[in-house]
């Protein structure tokens, strides 16, 4: 899936978001209890924040000020749709309320509502067109768009007399952009002059660069300013994911393990760390990092992403369904949301909910591989559609020829609609494209047994145990080729393990409570966008 733009956007809305919450709020009224609640803001007291705002909402209902402010804590929380309609309101309210303005287009943006936001900030900049927040906000939101020369424009809308030091990293970025390095290394070099007093002026440029998967310019970058700036956790951080971007996995975990034994309660760094150990495909410690961070900052997005993704491989499902459902009601319009509803649903066998959910996202990217394989799957065991399952394995192919697991699906399709010869050659592509996959060798195997070809049917059902030792008709198979060969002592052997497996499996049956197994397995579908 392309959700690349999103992710950018999404950048784009963490540092607008910061300057917003750093910057004084001058649209507030000289009212003593919204300076007061104010204040509350700005220490992150939030749950006291919000009782004094719900309470005084309450005899002042078309408080601009107070829906405004009230949007802005909803919008901390991460509860980006009731942010939305609560600003929303205080623009009715107060239309000339600029804060309000640049808090909503921050609200849409971290919904992935690209051209709402800018709206939203384009309508701030009508309202003070020399603005500097308004102004840098449409820049912000034009860098992660990747529409570079009118971030530039934007940002050039401020006057020279009013910009300040956060407008350098965007400049620099967008310069990159357009493949003006000298200009952009200019801004660097402003940039460097006064780390020591602006320290997060070099790493989010960093995240940029990360964002664009330069992990090299991020580390020359971070590597030119170590001698010149305090070494903040930020700077930290930006650090350790462009050492496991440059695939320094275990300086990266020693890089964030510093920054956690000062600070065992520092978000940003666990989250950090959950992106490191799953990079390390250690799912487990992943899970454990985001959980971490979820627990100190309750229903934050970026945070739920990663929890998900981790619960999916660590094949925790439901769990991971119960996430992704509080996703959905943060962002209601995410396809990556969505995506990751689809591959819960599934694992947790909810099939209509991941067939309705796949829908959305097949609307949009009608190639994407993953959706079209749950589709396929789902076709195939649930319903028994061979049409419909050929379909989708038809349009992963169509998109990359050579994918083992559509091979796979195609070749259970052929073998169940009789085309014993089509599912052999397609079973040996999937296997010639991932000759790991235990479920794959056991198929073929057992379609040369079935077509009495034991010289390729004893090599490919041993190769299946030998991946998958614990799959009981494997043995069964193999046992049968073992008699047919003439060699009834291996057969023996193989009959002797499968019924001892299968004694199991009919135990475990009976102590399980949920749904039964597919009769093909499930394989090659990821658990992440």
């Amino acid at each position: 899936m392309h959700f690349r733009r999103i992710i950018l956007t999404a950048t784009a809305f963490a540092c607008s978001l910061a300057l917003l919450l750093l910057s004084p709020n001058p649209s507030i009224g000289q009212s003593a209890e919204l300076s007061l609640i104010n204040g509350l803001i700005q220490q992150e007291r939030l749950p006291e924040a919000v009782h004094r705002l719900m309470a005084y909402l309450q005899t002042h209902p078309r408080s601009p000020q107070a829906n405004y402010l009230l949007g802005t804590v909803l919008l901390r929380q991460g509860n980006f749709p009731h942010a939305e309609k609560s600003l929303q309101k205080a623009i009715a309210l107060g239309p000339s309320l600029l804060d309000a303005h640049i808090a909503l287009g921050d609200a849409y943006l971290a919904q992935g509502k690209t051209d709402l936001a800018l709206a939203a900030y384009q309508a701030a900049t009508k309202i003070s067109p020399q603005d500097p927040r308004a102004n840098l906000s449409v820049a912000k939101l034009y860098l992660g768009t990747g529409e570079f020369q009118k971030s530039i424009k934007a940002a050039e809308k401020i006057p020279a007399e009013k910009r300040t030091a956060e407008l350098l990293p965007t400049l620099a970025a967008a310069y990159f952009g357009l493949q003006q390095p000298e200009k952009g290394a200019f801004e660097i070099q402003s940039m460097l002059q006064i780390a020591d007093k602006q320290p997060d002026l070099v790493p989010e440029l960093a995240e940029f660069f990360m964002a664009h998967r330069d992990f090299k310019s991020s580390q020359q970058l971070l590597t030119i300013a170590k001698d010149k700036q305090p070494a903040t956790d930020r700077y930290l951080i930006a650090l350790a994911l462009t050492q496991a971007g440059l695939g320094q996995l275990d300086d990266a975990q020693a890089t964030l393990e510093g920054i956690l034994s000062r600070k065992p309660d520092s978000v940003e760094a666990l989250m950090a760390a959950g992106k490191v150990a799953a990079q390390q495909s250690n799912w487990d410690a992943s899970a454990e990092a985001f959980s971490r961070a979820d627990s100190l900052a309750p229903g934050r997005p970026d945070i739920l992403y990663g929890i998900v993704t981790a619960q999916l491989r660590i094949d925790q499902p439901q769990l991971a369904l119960t996430n992704a459902q509080k996703l959905r009601k943060l962002a209601p319009d995410d396809l990556r949301i969505a995506y990751l509803l689809t591959l819960a649903s599934f694992g947790a066998r909810k099939f209509e909910d991941a067939k309705k959910f796949a829908g959305e996202v097949l609307a949009a990217h009608p190639e994407d591989r993953e959706m079209n394989l749950v589709l396929a799957d789902i076709a195939l065991n649930d319903e028994r559609n061979l049409p419909v399952a050929r379909d989708h394995a038809n349009a992963v192919l169509k998109q990359l020829p050579n994918d083992p697991s559509a091979f796979y699906y195609m070749g259970m399709i052929q073998k169940m609609d009789g085309d014993l010869k089509g599912a052999i050659q397609s079973l040996t592509k999937s296997v010639a494209g991932n000759p790991k996959n235990a479920d794959a060798q056991g198929a073929l195997g057992s379609l040369y047994l079935q077509a009495g070809d034991l010289l390729h049917a004893v090599p490919a059902l041993e190769q299946a145990i030998q991946l998958a030792p614990q799959e009981s008709q494997n043995h069964y198979q193999l046992a049968l080729a073992y008699a047919r060969a003439g060699a009834p002592d291996k057969a023996k052997v193989e009959l002797e393990k499968y019924q001892q497996i299968k004694a199991k499996e009919v135990k475990d049956a009976k102590d399980y409570k949920g749904p039964s197994t597919s009769e093909v397995p499930s394989m090659g579908i990821g658990s992440r966008p």
